[in-house]
């Protein structure tokens, strides 16, 4: 899954070295979260990221060697993380990514961002908190690709740890399909329920945006499974899901050349 530093959220919003702390402390808590979920993704950002302003006086990349040797241990793990980030990119704008794509954000032109980015691969944005252009978790944008008309598209925005754990699904083994005793015409779950997690976390949501099924590969068995939404939350907030293996032809096609076999 790719996510994307929004380096558009970062207007200077901080009043002073305390706040520009406690903003990028939310920063690493959302990607600490979305972390199991990335699948090997790299987190991008724009080349500008290093220059956008956390404060007045506070460029990013100042607050980044300010604290990549700071005794605060989080603050360090924060500062390096973002200096790899900013060293190795990748930077979305930088990709011949964008020679095709138009997008415009109330009524501004930011073809060449992140938050393009974010709807082109597509992917999930990662926002400063405190912008007010960026506040809302779906972000409504005009987008348009090549000769297509212009469409309307939305793209996720976390910037609290709160929605960053709801796009985590957590594995819960439902007595439906518990192979101790699961019930008539049930497929039983053939994976523990660790194993079934590692699967539901590089699962791939089907496109019909009405379907809140995910569906999954299990390499060392070669086999597909689907996860169902229960439509609950555990007592951290996270969403339940559980599934069960299924023959490769009941996979829909656009799904199957996502998942990474």
């Amino acid at each position: 899954m790719h996510f994307l530093i929004n380096e558009l959220s970062f207007i200077g919003q901080a009043s002073n070295n305390y706040e520009a702390d406690e903003l990028m402390k939310h920063i690493f808590q959302i990607i600490t979260e979305i972390s199991v979920i990335q699948n090997g993704d790299p987190i991008q950002t724009h080349s500008s990221f290093s220059s956008q302003q956390l404060s007045s006086e506070l460029t990013v990349s100042q607050w980044i060697f300010q604290n990549k040797n700071s005794k605060n241990s989080e603050q360090q793990k924060i500062a390096m993380i973002l200096l790899r980030l900013l060293s190795k990119g990748p930077f979305i704008d930088v990709q011949d990514f964008f020679n095709d794509c138009k997008c415009h954000y109330q009524k501004q032109d930011v073809s060449s961002s992140s938050l393009a980015g974010a709807v082109k691969l597509p992917g999930i944005l990662i926002s400063l908190q405190n912008n007010p252009d960026f506040i809302t978790e779906n972000i409504e944008v005009k987008f348009q690709e090549g000769t297509n008309d212009l469409e309307n598209r939305t793209v996720k925005n976390l910037t609290q740890i709160t929605q960053a754990i709801k796009i985590c699904p957590r594995y819960k083994l439902h007595s439906k399909h518990d192979p101790s005793g699961y019930w008539k015409n049930a497929t039983p779950m053939n994976l523990k329920d660790q194993e079934a997690q590692k699967v539901l976390n590089s699962s791939v949501c089907n496109s019909n945006e009405n379907s809140e099924k995910r569906y999954g590969f299990h390499k060392e068995t070669d086999q597909f499974y689907v996860f169902h939404s229960d439509n609950t939350f555990d007592e951290q907030g996270y969403p339940t899901y559980h599934g069960f293996p299924i023959p490769e032809d009941q996979v829909p096609k656009e799904v199957l050349n996502k998942i990474k076999r």
